[in-house]
């Protein structure tokens, strides 16, 4: 019912952009209105939301806000020169950055972090500053689930940017494995001028991914020294560099553990559905021979099932000792 109203929603919300949007459209030609006519867009959006009382208002004003968004983007754009330069992406990060705070609804600030993420992205690819912020929101959101219920009164907040962020770092992280790619980071230099290369962010990831297992051993008060503290780092470090030659694939084990380790089962699924993507993608790179690529996931797979069988022989050797 639900979706079915949602849907009712973004189908009269359509009719209605058709009417506002061949309404205004002389003000697509002048910059300074267009950004006027988004702004007052999206503030008819924020007072419906925050009055909203079922499904189908809600997405229609998340229709009639992000209408008012391209409106804003465009009139950024062509008040930059040129274009859609690194300052306009800024802007536009910055603009959702604050949609992503202000606005009273869950889908909204989901659709607000994805853009932020997004645009961000975009932002330091254009100063050659490519890969490497895709990590720092990696890390972001690892750190927004592990602590999200430390700060319950931000806790819608949170809980819509750590899904942004997870659903943006998917088609992140695809970007760059195609870009690099259709071919291939370690063969081929990538096409943007930057010693910055994508190992160097896969790395980053690998380093976020220890910090995540890390911080789980600590919430489950296992000491940094104890044995079986370092057999799970030590495995952790072993599956993330055999993940180094399958780009996105540690990103996509990160959002999986996190969504285990805190019982999130969309989370899960999200890692799930990476996993199979990233691994998809992995497979068609065209540089790398199928012998290639299947022993590396190979060698994936064996240090998964021995971790497995190492963490199910320690931790059933702890819980005997325990009741012992």
């Amino acid at each position: 019912m639900r979706v079915l109203t949602g849907f009712s929603g973004w189908l009269a919300a359509l009719f209605l952009l058709g009417f506002v949007g061949s309404a205004f459209v002389w003000a697509v030609e002048n910059a300074i209105l267009s950004l006027a006519v988004g702004a007052v867009m999206i503030l008819g959006a924020y007072t419906i939301l925050r009055h909203a009382a079922n499904e189908f208002v809600e997405h229609l004003a998340l229709a009639l806000s992000l209408a008012g968004q391209v409106l804003v983007f465009w009139g950024l754009f062509r008040i930059n020169t040129p274009g859609w330069s690194a300052s306009t992406w800024l802007w536009i990060a910055l603009l959702e950055l604050a949609l992503t705070w202000w606005m009273p609804s869950f889908v909204h600030r989901v659709f607000s972090t994805f853009l932020a993420a997004g645009a961000l992205s975009t932002a330091f690819m254009q100063m050659h500053v490519p890969y490497v912020i895709d990590s720092v929101l990696l890390l972001a959101m690892a750190w927004i689930w592990l602590h999200l219920f430390r700060y319950p009164r931000q806790l819608a907040r949170l809980r819509a940017v750590g899904y942004g962020l997870a659903l943006a770092l998917i088609p992140l992280k695809g970007s760059v494995l195609f870009q690099a790619g259709g071919t291939g980071w370690r063969a081929q230099p990538f096409q943007v001028e930057s010693w910055l290369q994508p190992w160097m962010a896969e790395l980053l990831t690998v380093a976020v991914m220890i910090y995540v297992v890390w911080q789980l051993l600590q919430r489950y008060q296992y000491d940094s020294g104890d044995r079986f503290s370092l057999l799970v780092l030590a495995a952790t470090l072993l599956i993330a560099l055999f993940s180094l030659e399958a780009p996105g694939l540690a990103t996509a084990l990160v959002i999986l553990l996190l969504g285990f380790a805190v019982g999130n089962r969309v989370l899960l699924g999200l890692g799930i559905a990476a996993l199979l993507f990233f691994i998809s993608s992995y497979y068609y790179l065209l540089d790398i021979t199928l012998l290639a690529k299947a022993g590396h996931l190979l060698l994936i797979g064996l240090a998964l099932l021995m971790l497995r069988w190492l963490a199910a022989r320690y931790l059933f050797n702890k819980g005997t000792t325990d009741v012992a």
